[in-house]
């Protein structure tokens, strides 16, 4: 398998993630019941939202490292993005 379909592969598990990430965002955001949801379920909104930005920033990343191999630049390192 070559540098890209790995990249490619990578990525599209990255974009799945994230997906399932913001679904569950949504199922969240969903369940509150009435118009004054408990702290609880609040603060387990915001860390879940701060989990899916964080997936939607790799798969982001991903798709930019994809993209950079297409215009002809080198392909990084899969491990240097997640360093930052």
């Amino acid at each position: 398998m070559t540098e890209r379909q790995l990249l490619r592969d990578e990525c599209l598990n990255a974009l799945s993630n994230y997906v399932f990430q913001a679904q569950k965002t949504c199922e969240l955001l969903g369940d509150i019941e009435g118009n004054s949801p408990s702290i609880d379920h609040l603060l387990a909104i915001l860390a879940h939202t701060q989990m899916e930005d964080e997936t939607q920033k790799i798969y982001m990343v991903l798709r930019h490292r994809l993209f950079d191999g297409l215009m002809g630049q080198p392909l990084q390192d899969s491990e240097s993005f997640r360093a930052s």
